[in-house]
Parts: structure tokens; C-alpha cells; sequence
């Protein structure tokens, strides 16, 4: 089964709401800190917080303040949870892109460095095999007319302060 097959498959998904399976227990954890977390902030505004609590009608408005927090972090606790994983995922892509740029660039460096090197030697010799040949064509040219031929080889040093 291909991955496009795997990803709609019915079996991996809860019908309600539409969440991988996988994604589940996360989700609930999710909503579970939300929910705990107003419902301390609403203990803590109803007794704590005010003046002269009413122990008869805190309990009577926490629980009011509650469910309706509740139904809001059924809604909103899975978008949390997605964004920030949407979140996440999209920096660990990003640096990961820049890893791989990166890793392109050092290896376009090394490359272009080896390839530099090798036309270094190649024009190097060439440039040393024409100095060559000019100086032998020279040599050939004064054996033919019978003159002495005094110049030194190229790349050999003839005492001269001027080479």
C-alpha cells in the first residue's frame, strides 16, 4: 500500500473528531492541561481573588465558567495542538533545508577547489611545456644557422640577479 493509500486509510482515523489515531492521546493530553488550567484560574478568580467569597455560590459559578471553558477547549485544544505542531514541523524543515544548502556548499567549494587545482597544474605545465619548446625551437633555430647558443634552459637558474 502506497503512502497516499496508507495516509486515507479509514482505520487509522477517529471519526470525531476527523484525528489520526496516533494523534489521539496527544490531543486529549492537550485538552486536559486546557481544561485543568482555567478551571484553576476560575478557582482562583471565585474564591482566592475576591473579597468575601460566597462558598455557596463559588462552586455554582467555577462550574458555570468551567463548561463553558470546556466547550471551548474541545474546539480549540485540537487547533492548538495541530498548529503547534504545524509550527514545529515547518522550522525543523526549514532547518534542515539550510543543512542540506549548506552541506551543497561545502561540497561546491571542495569541488570547485579540486577543479581549480587540476586547471592550476594543467595550465602551469602548459605554460612550462611552451617555454620549453620556444627554448629548444631557439636552440634548433642558432645549431642551424651555426651559431652559439648560450641561453639556459628554462626554469634552470643561471646566476643572474634578474630571473
Amino acid at each position: 500500500m502506497n503512502q497516499r493509500n496508507r495516509r486515507n486509510d479509514e482505520r487509522q482515523w477517529m471519526s470525531f473528531p476527523s484525528v489520526p489515531l496516533k494523534r489521539v492521546r496527544p490531543h486529549f493530553w492537550t485538552f486536559s492541561v486546557c481544561f485543568v488550567a482555567t478551571l484553576i484560574f476560575y478557582i482562583l478568580v471565585h474564591v482566592v481573588l475576591t473579597e468575601s467569597p460566597d462558598w455557596r455560590e463559588a462552586p455554582s459559578a467555577i462550574m458555570g465558567d468551567t463548561t463553558r471553558a470546556g466547550a471551548f477547549w474541545v474546539f480549540a485544544s485540537p487547533v492548538l495542538l495541530e498548529g503547534v505542531v504545524m509550527v514545529f514541523a515547518a522550522l525543523y524543515r526549514q532547518r534542515k533545508r539550510e543543512e542540506g544548502r549548506e552541506e551543497g556548499r561545502a561540497e561546491g567549494r571542495e569541488e570547485g577547489r579540486a577543479e581549480g587545482r587540476v586547471e592550476g597544474l594543467e595550465e602551469g605545465r602548459a605554460a612550462a611545456n611552451a617555454d620549453w619548446v620556444a627554448w629548444n625551437r631557439r636552440r634548433m633555430e642558432a645549431d642551424a644557422n651555426g651559431e652559439p647558443f648560450t641561453e639556459p634552459p628554462p626554469g634552470s637558474f643561471n646566476g643572474s640577479s634578474d630571473q
